[in-house]
C-alpha cells in the first residue's frame, strides 16, 4: 500500500478495498458506504430509470441487486459468484427510497459462504435474504472456455 494512504486513511474510499465487483455501476445497484472483514453496507436510492410502472413503484429487481451486491461485497474474494439466495421482500420501494443494506458474513468458509443481509428504508426493514455465494481458485467462464478449447482440437 502506498505510504501516503497510510498516513491519510480518510482517502482510502470503501471501494479502493474492493477485490470483487470493481466495474459495477453505482447508479443501478447503489454505493458502498462500509466494508470490514465478513461485513458490507451499500446505500441504494430508487431512480426513475427503475419505474415499473405509471406510479411510482419500483421493479424488485433492482433491490434484488443491490442486496446481493451487498452480500459479495461482504466476502470480498475474487472469483465469488452467488450460486443460491432465499430473499423475502418486505414493502415496496419506490422512486426517491433511500434503503441501507448490511450485509454480514454467517459462514465464511474457503469455498463456500453464506452472507446473511437485511435492507433497511429509515428504520423499517423491508428486505432481508441470505446469499450463498461459492469461491473459485479461478475466474469460473475463463476455465469452461478454455476446457472447450481443448475439446475441439
Amino acid at each position: 500500500m502506498d505510504e501516503g494512504l497510510e498516513i491519510f486513511p480518510s482517502l482510502i474510499k470503501p471501494k479502493d478495498k474492493l477485490l470483487i465487483c470493481n466495474a459495477i455501476n453505482s447508479d443501478l445497484c447503489g454505493e458502498l458506504k462500509d466494508i470490514q472483514e465478513g461485513s458490507a453496507q451499500v446505500i441504494f436510492t430508487a431512480s426513475s430509470i427503475m419505474l415499473s410502472d405509471g406510479e411510482k413503484s419500483i421493479h424488485m429487481g433492482f433491490v434484488f441487486n443491490s442486496a446481493s451486491y451487498a452480500a459479495l461485497c461482504a466476502i470480498n474474494k475474487r472469483n465469488s459468484i452467488i450460486i443460491a439466495s432465499d430473499i423475502k421482500f418486505l414493502a415496496p420501494v419506490e422512486l426517491g427510497h433511500e434503503i441501507l443494506f448490511k450485509a454480514v458474513a454467517l459462514q465464511n468458509g474457503f469455498k463456500k459462504c453464506e452472507v446473511k443481509v437485511e435492507g433497511f428504508l429509515l428504520d423499517i426493514k423491508i428486505f432481508e435474504g441470505m446469499f450463498y455465494i461459492a469461491i473459485f481458485d479461478k475466474k469460473l467462464f475463463k476455465l469452461k472456455l478454455m476446457e472447450d478449447k481443448d475439446e475441439r482440437k
